[in-house]
Formats: structure tokens, sequence, C-alpha cells
């Protein structure tokens, strides 16, 4: 029995999702928190096999959460349910550790598909959602070409190089050769440095 931690702040919603939820003998919601606060308290005292963490909740938000498990290390995977209208924190959500998204809307199906591919390790990315985020305009770095920025975005979303490859109909050793330009120009030592700058200097 995979056991869920339900944080959202509507209340017909998080009902709504425990219920639905529950249908599927393989997953139970044992606790919910209608805030952040509350979801961060519940992580202190109990243990839990995933985390469905609400973005925009009132108290604490899905960052501050994601920053307090990072903090005490706690290592419960995440899976965000997540809108449209929250793209501006996903990447930062990612970052801070969740291993996936899935929109609110998805059909059940899709979404006790993604906590038990969360549960096992695996990290679950919508098609659509990384193509909408990978549209969006932002201010580029002027060192990086068209291609890298791409790229780059990719990589705060935690792509691997296969899943930019395909993303973008690279050839891994391409996509290789991107992400060592990006480290160059960024002057940084790796991936993950280059994204949190691009964060921070507001590239993503």
């Amino acid at each position: 029995m995979i056991e869920c931690l339900l944080a959202e702040d509507q209340t017909l919603v998080r009902l709504g999702l425990k219920n639905l939820l529950e249908l599927d003998d393989e997953l139970v919601v044992t606790h919910c928190a209608e805030n952040g606060a509350a979801c961060i308290e519940l992580l202190e005292q109990y243990q839990f096999d995933v985390v469905l963490l609400d973005m925009r909740m009132p108290e604490k938000t899905g960052i501050d959460v994601l920053q307090a498990m990072k903090k005490y290390k706690n290592r419960t995977p995440v899976l965000i349910i997540t809108t449209f209208e929250d793209c501006d924190v996903l990447v930062r959500a990612m970052n801070l550790g969740a291993r996936g998204y899935i929109l609110k809307n998805a059909e059940l199906e899709c979404l006790v598909e993604a906590i038990k591919k969360v549960h096992i390790g695996q990290q679950v990315l919508q098609p659509t959602l990384t193509q909408y985020l990978l549209s969006q305009n932002y201010d580029k770095a002027e060192q990086l070409t068209d291609k890298e920025y791409e790229v780059l975005k990719c990589l705060s979303l935690g792509l691997s190089n296969k899943a930019i490859a395909e993303t973008l109909n690279n050839s891994e050793g391409t996509i290789r050769n991107h992400v060592s330009q990006i480290i160059a120009k960024l002057n940084v030592k790796d991936r993950t440095q280059a994204v949190i700058k691009a964060i921070n200097e507001h590239l993503i």
C-alpha cells in the first residue's frame, strides 16, 4: 500500500482527490494538509511514501514545504499537482527535489500512474506542460545561443541528456556538447550550478 500525504488548500478539491485516489487498491491518503505549515508539521510527525503537493497554499507555499524538506533531509518523493498558472514556480520546485508534476485536470488514471511512478523512483514530466514551459519568453543570457538557451530550460526541469535530446530532436552527443558550452559560458562547475545561477540571475 502506498501511503500518501495530500497538501491542498481547497477543501472540495482535497476531499475529492482523497476519495478518488482511494478507489485504487494500492493507494491510501493517510493524512491531508490544508496549508503548507500543516504539511510541514505532518512530515515531522509521520512517514509517508509519497507527498502530493499543491504549490499555492496559505501560510506556507509548496516551495516553502520543499525547502523545509531539503533542510531537514526529508527524501520522501514529492509529486507536484499543478496548474498552468503555477509555471512560474515549477522550475524552482523541480530543482528543490520534486520528482515530477501533473496537471490538476489530468485524468484519474494518469494521476494514479504518476503517483506509482514517483513511488518507485521514476520522474514524471508531462510533455504538454514541458513544451509550454519551453515556449515561454524569458530574458535570455546574451552569451547563450538560442539552442543552448533551450537546453538550459530543459536542464532546469531536471531532464536527462537523453530526455532533452528527445524533446529537442537532437542526438545525445549534441546535447552533451551544448551542456558543456552552457557550463563554460556561465562559468560554473556542473549542470546543477548552471541551473541555480540561471534561476538566481532570472535567465529562466
